[in-house]
């Protein structure tokens, strides 16, 4: 009974895992075929770059100013908050020429301007809206209606 064909006697090589070749090159190579945009004076030089923990880090410096920002102010200094935004929209808008990404920059300037006239615009409704039902009271009080 022994009628098997060869190619089932056969076992498979194991094959050896491969990896794609790696190019390295000294830095000094790399330089000289990819000079960088400050020396070649093409473009901006990047002063940061980063990936998401970075980016995290930064956020958490941002915050922590804003906190003390707060105590120091005996949380006065939220009624400034909107108005930040504003301004460093405005900066944005401005340097936008000089970044990195101009078309992100001035999206995310425009984006920051809105948001901080729209808390802005709603904090003087809210408060216009307040000082009318105190007018309103006052009056229906007084027999004014």
């Amino acid at each position: 009974m022994e009628d098997k064909p060869e190619f089932l006697d056969r076992t498979p090589e194991p094959e050896s895992p491969r990896e794609p070749p790696v190019a390295t090159l000294p830095a000094e190579k790399i330089d000289q075929i990819m000079p960088s945009a400050a020396e070649t004076g093409s473009g901006p030089v990047i002063t940061f770059q980063g990936n998401s923990y970075d980016l995290a880090s930064v956020i958490g410096v941002t915050a922590g100013t804003l906190v003390l920002f707060a105590c120091f102010t005996c949380n006065v200094g939220y009624y400034c908050l909107p108005i930040v935004p504003i301004i460093l929209g405005i900066i944005g808008l401005v340097a936008a020429k000089d970044s990195v990404d101009p078309q992100r920059t001035k999206l995310l300037s425009w984006l920051s301007v809105g948001s901080g006239a729209l808390i802005l615009l709603l904090i003087f409704l809210f408060a216009a809206l307040y000082i009318g039902i105190i007018v309103f009271a006052i009056m229906a009080d007084s027999g004014g209606f």
